[in-house]
């Protein structure tokens, strides 16, 4: 009865039938349906590019996108320990000081202690030699500036 017949789904539940009884007119409906597609392509590119912006829209007002991770930060490098000279770990007392040092100083504020020198009360303070005499290391924090009022590292 039909020379050509042509079922096309533009989408779920919506189908187009083309019916034709001459190869001239199944021509034109070929040509016809071609155009439909192309068409029915065009605007599913639109929507679905129109629901992207929407969803990108959503996406970063409504939730957190995390990021990727940044670099860590770069150590901070801080001027050697004023009283030893060791590497210092930041700014204690109101100086730059190591970790010995810092500690020191806290535990002989804390406890109030009175310290001797067993010699002439110039004991040279360094890495090496700062648990040697602790009266000059205790003078030596108080002549580099360390104070008890400026407990900044709490």
């Amino acid at each position: 009865m039909f020379d050509c017949m042509d079922v096309l789904a533009v989408s779920p539940g919506q189908m187009l039938d083309f019916y034709t009884s001459s190869p001239s007119s199944c021509m034109l409906q070929e040509k016809a349906l071609k155009a439909c597609i192309s068409g029915l392509a065009h605007r599913e590119w639109q929507h679905r590019r129109s629901a992207h912006s929407i969803e990108t829209q959503s996406t970063s007002s409504e939730e957190l996108v995390p990021s990727p991770p940044s670099p860590p930060a770069p150590p901070r490098i801080y001027k050697p320990c004023f009283v030893c000279q060791d590497k210092s770990s930041g700014y204690h007392y109101g100086v730059s000081a190591c970790e010995g040092c810092k500690g020191f100083f806290r535990r002989s504020i804390q406890k109030n202690m009175v310290y001797t020198c067993h010699r002439d009360k110039n004991c040279i303070i360094n890495k090496v030699t700062r648990n040697r005499c602790q009266y000059c290391r205790l003078q030596k924090c108080f002549g580099v500036g360390m104070s008890k009022e400026c407990d900044c590292s709490k």
